[in-house]
């Protein structure tokens, strides 16, 4: 059937078909006005309703700005014996002219098709292909791999965006590098990012901070629109791991934020920052045993009556929506993070500061598996937001991805944090682990205050990095402390030769230090003992020494093993000390 008609508007056509088809394809050719923010596509609706993807373009799946299509079918090179009612084009900053379309009614397309309007995993797969065919063509920083959305039909989408689906110019393929969101490769936008310097630190990840990783598992909300309830309950899930500073990783229930919250529903939409966290700090949360996630919408009463968990919250913050606030609000813990189009919420989890020669995991088929920033690169000096996504493991990096973003972007009524106390069934703050595990002599207790429960010793001022004997507490900019180059031990050390010694020592729990020859401590060498280390003089000796032992430490000195304290320093053993002298001295 010939059209011959051209457009630059969305457009409803009546197809002109009134018997069933088996197949449909189109013709034309497109031209897209802008480097990023433009596309065409063209959608068919069958009598009831349903839709159909016919032909979808954007600029990263085209080597330029005009190309042509002929005889192009996605979900319509098999269909189900339907009546067509309408095509329908969608189109942004694009014109297209649409030729004409062949419609099948004795046979399908291709006859080894057998699809009932979906896309085959061989269609998939050659959009990959070409996404990363230009990608590479226009060096772009990021690299498509088939996804678990990738693979979902127009109404699953439909369903997941709450009734219309967004163009979302290749995020559902993303698998690695940094991705660029549309608008934000304007020479204006490149300047505005760029016209200050930040004094926020480079790089931040709380899936690796204080040797840790707080984030609570990827999980995958499938063709239902709750995005917003899995943002809410992954950042409140990694708040409570920080809160009672221990990895628990506890699996609250999405759904009962979908089925309990009034309005909301698989195929709704809400603000996670107004209504998940809002509801959690007044009725709580159960656990997902208690409610598991269903795609069909089951009323609050299928909640269980006893549950094995309930968290409640004190309350959430609305962030101001700027680089430096959202920085400031994320050092905290992860945070709700919302982009305006596509209408989709994720957790925030870090970020990193594009620089020359930064590396970023993207994959690749000759396996290597890095990209790296390149002198020149417009992207550098800009901030890539490092998220969380809902939308399984084998989206970008498992779960994560990195993506640029202006903050006018953000929704700011998805930009929130939860804030204050965690209440668990129960559970006290005294569970609330107070710990040197680094042996620098700053603790690490989660959030907030120092819990009353910590030893009196224990400074008032937090560890920055527990991990890391030689960084203490963090600054307001994320900038640790510098402490002089120590080491920690938390497995079993030999000191066989005698030397001067100018290196810090933490001795932490499970760790044993044994000095078997005379080692003489000089500059900013010192030897401090934490709850489960373990010091053993045997035979040797340290001098000069500067040895601080904190209760629930061991100290051993046997076969002649000799401790001769500095000028100036003291030999003290608190309550809870262990010392066994079997044969030595110290003095």
């Amino acid at each position: 059937m010939v059209v011959n008609h051209t457009f630059t508007t969305d457009t409803t056509l009546q197809s002109g078909i009134n018997e069933s088809i088996l197949g449909l394809s189109v013709s034309g050719n497109v031209y897209l006005n802008a480097d990023d923010d433009s596309y065409a596509r063209i959608i068919l609706e069958d009598t009831y309703g349903y839709e159909y993807l016919v032909y979808d373009v954007y600029p990263w799946l085209v080597g330029s700005d005009e190309t042509s299509f002929e005889n192009i079918a996605l979900e319509t090179l098999s269909l189900p014996n339907i009546t067509p009612k309408n095509l329908r084009i969608e189109i942004h900053n694009a014109t297209l002219h649409l030729a004409s379309f062949i419609y099948s009614k004795g046979s399908r397309l291709n006859a080894d098709m057998n699809l009932s309007g979906s896309m085959s995993e061989k269609q998939v797969q050659v959009l990959v292909d070409k996404l990363n065919e230009n990608l590479k063509f226009r060096n772009m920083p990021w690299r498509a791999k088939t996804t678990p959305i990738s693979t979902l039909t127009y109404e699953e989408k439909k369903s997941m965006f709450g009734g219309k689906v967004p163009q979302m110019y290749g995020f559902e393929h993303y698998g690695g590098g940094v991705f660029v969101m549309p608008g934000n490769h304007t020479a204006s936008n490149r300047m505005l990012a760029n016209r200050s310097a930040s004094n926020y630190v480079s790089e931040w990840d709380w899936r690796n901070r204080h040797g840790k990783n707080w984030m609570s598992p990827v999980q995958d909300q499938e063709t239902c629109g709750t995005c917003w309830a899995f943002t809410a309950i992954g950042v409140l899930e990694s708040y409570v791991n920080l809160y009672f500073n221990n990895i628990i990783n506890l699996d609250l229930s999405e759904q009962e934020l979908v089925s309990c919250i009034p309005y909301k529903s698989c195929d709704s939409r809400g603000n996670a920052g107004s209504d998940g966290l809002a509801y959690i700090s007044q009725n709580g949360v159960v656990n997902e045993g208690c409610f598991p996630y269903s795609l069909l919408n089951p009323d609050c009463s299928q909640k269980c009556q006893n549950p094995m968990e309930r968290v409640f919250v004190d309350g959430y913050s609305n962030i101001y929506n700027s680089e430096d606030s959202i920085k400031k609000h994320l050092f905290k813990s992860p945070i709700v993070i919302g982009l305006v189009y596509p209408e989709h919420d994720m957790v925030l989890a870090g970020y990193k500061k594009v620089e020359e020669n930064e590396s970023f995991y993207i994959p690749d088929i000759s396996m290597n598996q890095q990209y790296s920033i390149v002198n020149g690169d417009e992207l550098i000096g800009r901030t890539a937001w490092l998220v969380k996504n809902s939308w399984g493991t084998d989206w970008g990096d498992n779960g994560y991805g990195y993506i640029i973003v202006d903050s006018m972007m953000i929704k700011s009524m998805s930009l929130c944090c939860p804030e204050g106390r965690i209440s668990r069934m129960g559970h006290t703050d005294t569970e609330i682990i107070c710990e040197d595990a680094d042996g620098d002599g700053y603790y690490f207790w989660g959030l907030g205050e120092k819990p009353s429960h910590c030893p009196s010793w224990v400074p008032d001022i937090p560890d920055g990095d527990d991990s890391d004997i030689n960084y203490g507490p963090i600054d307001s900019l994320g900038v640790l402390a510098d402490l002089p180059y120590g080491i920690t031990i938390d497995d079993e050390r030999y000191f066989f030769f005698d030397a001067t010694d100018t290196e810090r020592y933490g001795i932490v729990n499970g760790g044993i230090l044994e000095i078997n020859a005379c080692m003489t401590m000089a500059g900013d060498a010192s030897i401090r003992v934490c709850e489960g280390g373990t010091l053993i003089i045997d035979t040797g000796s340290i001098m000069n020494a500067d040895i601080t032992l904190v209760p629930g430490s061991t100290l051993i000195i046997r076969n002649g093993g000799r401790i001769s304290m500095a000028n100036g320093k003291k030999f003290k053993a608190p309550v809870g000390v262990e010392v066994i002298i079997e044969e030595g001295r110290i003095n």
